[in-house]
C-alpha cells in the first residue's frame, strides 16, 4: 500500500474514533436562569391618564449575551459558558418592565411597539451594565440602566423625563445562582425607583 494511502487511512480512523468519543460522551451540563423581579407594594397607583409604549431595552454590547458576564481583577472580563439567561437580556428585561409597569397601575395602558394603539408617551431604556463583579474582596451583582420618557404628541418628540439608576448588591460567594438572586434584587430596586420617579414626573412640557 502506498504511503499516502496509509496516512489517509490513519487520519480517517482517528477522526472516526474522536467522533465516537464525542457522541458517546457526557452531555454538557448547562443551567438557565430568568430575572423575574416582583413588586413589593400591593397598592396600585392612580392612573395618570396616559397610554405608555415601552420599547425594547437596548443592551450594551459587552453584556448583550445570554451567558453570565463576570468582571475580574485588572480589568479582566469573562463569560460563563455553563450558566446562561434563558432568553437574551434585552427581551427578558423588557418583558419584566412591561409587566412591572402594568401591575403598578400608573398608566392607563402599557403597549409594545407594533400595537395599533397610539400612545401618548414612549419609554426608552438602555442597560449599561449587567454583571458579577469579582474584581475585589467583596463580590457583587452590578446592574445599571438609563431611561428616557418621550412625549409623542409634541412636534419634536420632547424628552419629558430621564433617569439613570445603578444598583450594587453584595454576594457572600461567587456562585452563579446567588448572582442571579442578587441581580433580581438589583433590577427590582431599579424598577421601583423608576416607577416612583414616573409617578411624579411632568408628563408634558
Amino acid at each position: 500500500m502506498k504511503p499516502y494511502r496509509i496516512l489517509i487511512l490513519v487520519l480517517a480512523v482517528a477522526l472516526a474514533a474522536s467522533a465516537c468519543v464525542k457522541l458517546g460522551g457526557k452531555p454538557v451540563d448547562k443551567r438557565y436562569y430568568q430575572l423575574s423581579p416582583e413588586r413589593a407594594a400591593t397598592t396600585v397607583a392612580q392612573p395618570r391618564g396616559e397610554t405608555l409604549k415601552v420599547r425594547r431595552l437596548a443592551v450594551s454590547d459587552v453584556y448583550n449575551t445570554r451567558e453570565l458576564v463576570y468582571r475580574g481583577p485588572e480589568g479582566s472580563i469573562d463569560s460563563d459558558f455553563y450558566n446562561l439567561f434563558f432568553v437574551t437580556p434585552g427581551n427578558m428585561l423588557t418583558t419584566e418592565l412591561r409587566r412591572w409597569l402594568t401591575e403598578s397601575g400608573l398608566f392607563t395602558h402599557i403597549v409594545a411597539p407594533g400595537s395599533l394603539i397610539v400612545p401618548g408617551l414612549t419609554l426608552e431604556g438602555m442597560v449599561n451594565a449587567l454583571y458579577g463583579d469579582y474584581s475585589g474582596p467583596a463580590p457583587a451583582a452590578v446592574v445599571e440602566m438609563q431611561f428616557f420618557l418621550v412625549d409623542e404628541s409634541s412636534a419634536e418628540n420632547d424628552i419629558v423625563f430621564s433617569g439613570s439608576y445603578k444598583e450594587r448588591v453584595s454576594l457572600d460567594s461567587a456562585d452563579p445562582q446567588k448572582l442571579i438572586l442578587a441581580m433580581t434584587v438589583a433590577v427590582a430596586n431599579i424598577y421601583t425607583n423608576l416607577e416612583n420617579d414616573l409617578a411624579v414626573a411632568p408628563l408634558k412640557n
